[in-house]
């Protein structure tokens, strides 16, 4: 028998090498070698941000798949899809924003690197309110739209900030330039805290806008004409991107060796590898995995702040690699898979039953292990990216062995810090030893039967990094080990700060309605009183009893008919507010009046369950109203005939009775004030000084009534031949003084010569006959005569005294080389 077995065995030795020598020169064959070298470009220099593709390289990745790549730095100008869309890379490296360039641009999303956006806002530590930067200079860079979301989410939009453009930011922020800026939380933290600041990072992700990061993209055109160039590059990027998180060390080795183009140093890129590693999450999602629902919300996110419309189609924008090709060696391959697979045929039935057995085993196995690692991943995501904090505490060393990364957002304090001290560091002294004897005595239950001390609700107050505490609930679940004893805390803790605050303006709210002095009732839908405060029972004489119901209805005065209840309960019904007033009766018959306001109070499904009325006792009020309105309207005719008088006596202050023109007390108020704007306008303003020729003839010889009846027709030739708001005036005697403010020289001329022409074609009664009478006018021009009042009036005045004396009817320009020779008579 031992010889039958070495018989069978020796063939199967020399068989099987020969065909694994076939095997492996068929596999072995190289790729088929892509047309020509392809570029990346890169959306910044040389860094860890990039790790992924220089690994890709460096282990011979990119050369398996016969691809030669070149790598191609950014700059603070570049516009990486402007570079692969215009063929000068076929490859490029952006962030979510892609989704807008796609609208113009024919650009595909290949593999998203960084499954969360590196993005986020920097403080100094002491801003805890983003709400507090409205009106501080912000830094922000063009490319940071979700930071721009988080502000508008907040309430705090754009325009309400004084926003600058990136340059040197961290620099301005320690100088104290800006209050703010954008930054990737990869970089510009360490910076901050190698200066000695401790900066605070604000998260979009943080308010429900989670964007991508850092993704590898490329051009339509490409993808059409080779897309078996682009499957290859893409899965040769993402095995360079698995080693560099394999193996960050040796990455950053190769970083400092052959890309180290910033001079950075090693403390640096781990930083960044750390911080990258957070962002990417390897573990708990595949590298360069997709999700279209991500690719909505970020649309979502785009379209709220006006940068998309509001439905986008993703058609065509997120790769989709389709059906595998088979390559020519990889048919080979599986042809010699099938030559084994025949060799191995010819062996014994039960080393096959064998086989068979063992590969069931073997993919159960495979099953089982998948299975149970899909479990982990989805609860290690749900852990991960939870709002409360989980944690996991062991008993006997009175440390955590586990707390989730939401411990960050919730105290300030990383993980890593909370993991390295007591629990005792955590907490309050007060909520420490609340917290000790909660789970002390939990134990103790758990040893006396009672199963139900395993689980405890508490609320305890932590403190925070940045200083103060923050309350919070948790729940614990005592976990047993095998000897039966308590050894380990499972806990979550939940952020009630919003819901403490909340009871405690409940409890002020409580207070308040108690001790108003308006009346205030909550009602059922039939309007029967559930509660009533105290003021209720002062205003109306009724108070609610114990097992008595009271209705509402019992106020009622009967001074309103039935439509205006009924109109009332359709509008509360209808679940709008009503509000009004009515009068009512007390409990001992004495009516008074009401300001009432109701309102409906519905469930979470829009069921109206009661009603709240606020009423006010309005009598006195009302009656004080009545009496106040009745001396009001005593008192305002007693001040309108005031006012008449008043304005009649203001009128007769600055006219002058005889031509009802405006006096010389008016002008020269009133010119001080067109001379103090034409200085302010830069523009000029005339005065014409006009009297009436032989003026004193006329008195003498026919008379005063017939020389006022004279004045009174020059009167309203200067009112019908001037503008609304130029100033006419009497200025003395026979004289007449205009000022038009706004005009020049040459329009100032025109107009006093139309009216001396005008007024010398009128025939003027003179007794029982008509005369023609003439006048003279001087014209004076600021600032081109004069710059102050008595100058500019003595300049006009002179030039109708200039007049006068060359004959009369006429009009004479200001000559400012003449001296003023005085008034004229």
């Amino acid at each position: 028998m031992t010889s039958s077995r070495s018989a069978a065995a020796r063939p199967r030795s020399r068989g099987l090498p020969i065909v694994g020598l076939m095997l492996a020169s068929l596999l072995g064959a190289p790729a088929q070698a892509h047309e020509s070298p392809v570029t990346l470009q890169l959306k910044w220099r040389h860094q860890f941000q990039f790790a992924g593709y220089y690994m890709a390289e460096h282990l011979g990745f990119y050369r398996e798949r016969g691809i030669e790549v070149r790598f191609r730095e950014a700059g603070p100008e570049t516009d990486v899809v402007a570079a692969v869309v215009s063929g000068e890379a076929e490859f490029g490296v952006a962030a979510s924003e892609l989704l807008l360039a796609a609208q113009y641009a024919p650009v595909v999303a290949l593999a998203p690197i960084f499954q969360h956006s590196p993005y986020v806002l920097l403080t100094l530590d002491g801003t805890a309110d983003l709400a507090t930067l409205a009106g501080e200079p912000v830094m922000l860079d063009r490319g940071a739209a979700e930071i721009r979301a988080l502000l508008l989410k907040i309430g705090v939009p754009a325009e309400a900030l004084t926003i600058r453009g990136y340059q040197d930011g961290v620099a301005a922020l320690l100088a104290g330039e800006v209050a703010a800026i954008a930054a990737y939380s990869t970089t510009e933290p360490y910076w901050l805290r190698r200066a000695g600041a401790a900066p605070r990072m604000f998260s979009a992700r943080d308010h429900g806008i989670d964007l991508y990061g850092d993704m590898l993209f490329t051009r339509k055109a490409l993808l059409r004409d080779h897309p078996d160039l682009v499957r290859d590059f893409v899965a040769a990027s993402l095995a360079g991107w698995k080693a560099a998180l394999r193996d960050p060390e040796q990455a950053i080795a190769l970083i400092l060796a052959d890309y180290n183009t910033q001079g950075l140093d090693a403390a640096f890129y781990r930083f960044e590898a750390a911080e990258t590693r957070r962002l990417i999450q390897p573990e708990v999602i595949e590298v360069g995995h997709v999700n279209p629902g991500r690719w909505r919300h970020i649309a979502e996110v785009y379209a709220g702040l006006g940068m998309l419309p509001e439905t986008v189609s993703l058609d065509g924008f997120v790769y989709d690699p389709g059906p595998i090709d088979i390559a020519p060696r990889v048919v080979l391959a599986l042809i010699a898979a099938l030559l084994i697979a025949a060799l191995l045929g010819l062996l014994s039935w039960r080393v096959h039953s064998l086989n068979q057995r063992l590969r069931r085993e073997i993919v159960q196995r495979e099953s089982d292990h998948r299975r149970l690692a899909e479990s982990e991943a989805l609860h290690r995501l749900l852990t991960e990216n939870s709002g409360d904090v989980i944690w996991m505490l062991d008993i006997d060393r009175w440390r955590f062995d586990y707390v989730s990364p939401s411990v960050q957002r919730l105290r300030g304090f990383s993980p890593e810090e909370v993991m390295s001290v007591p629990i005792d560091a955590s907490l309050t002294t007060e909520s420490a030893a609340r917290l000790r004897q909660q789970l002390l005595e939990g134990a103790m239950r758990v040893a006396a039967g009672d199963h139900e001390g395993l689980f405890a609700l508490t609320e305890i107050e932590q403190p925070c990094k940045g200083g103060g505490s923050v309350q919070t609930e948790v729940v614990t679940s005592l976990l047993i080990d095998g000897s039966g004893r308590p050894s380990k805390v499972l806990g979550i803790t939940r952020d009630i700060t919003v819901r403490k605050a909340l009871e405690a303006k409940l409890r002020i709210r409580a207070a308040a309605i108690e001790a108003a002095a308006d009346a205030i009732i909550i009602t059922d839908v039939e309007g029967y009183l559930l509660y009533a405060n105290p003021a209720f029972t002062r205003q109306t004489g009724y108070r609610l009893e114990p097992g008595r119901r009271l209705h509402s209805r019992v106020l009622k005065s009967g001074r309103h008919d039935s439509h205006f209840y009924a109109e009332m309960w359709q509008t509360i019904l209808a679940g709008r507010v009503w509000r009004g007033e009515l009068v009512n009766r007390r409990r001992d018959g004495e009516f008074y009046e009401e300001e009432m306001t109701i309102s409906p109070v519905a469930n979470e499904r829009g069921e109206i369950e009661r009603f709240i009325a606020i009423k006010r006792d309005i009598s006195v009020q009302r009656a004080m109203e009545r009496a106040l309105r009745t001396a009001n309207q005593r008192l305002r005719e007693n001040l309108d005939e005031i006012s008449e008088l008043q304005q009649e006596l203001a009128e007769q202050a600055v006219r002058d009775p005889l031509t009802g023109l405006y006096n010389r007390r008016h002008l020269d108020d009133a010119l001080a004030r067109e001379l103090a704007r034409m200085r302010r306008e830069a523009s000029t303003l005339v005065v014409l000084m006009a009297d009436i020729d032989h003026f004193k003839r006329i008195n003498d010889g026919w008379g005063h009534p017939v020389g006022d009846g004279v004045l009174r027709s020059l009167a309203a030739t200067l009112r019908d031949h001037f503008r609304e708001f130029d100033l006419i005036c009497r200025y003395g005697g026979e004289e007449f003084l205009v000022v038009l403010p706004g005009t020049d020289l040459e329009q100032g001329l025109a107009r006093a010569e139309s009216v001396r022409r005008y007024f010398a074609a009128q025939r003027i009664a003179l007794g029982e006959q008509r005369e023609q009478i003439t006048i003279s006018i001087g014209l004076a021009v600021f600032p081109l005569h004069a710059t102050d009042q008595m100058a500019l009036i003595a300049q006009a005045d002179a030039a109708l005294y200039r007049a006068k004396h060359a004959g009369r009817d006429r009009v004479m320009v200001a000559d400012p080389e003449v001296e003023p020779e005085g008034l004229v008579g």
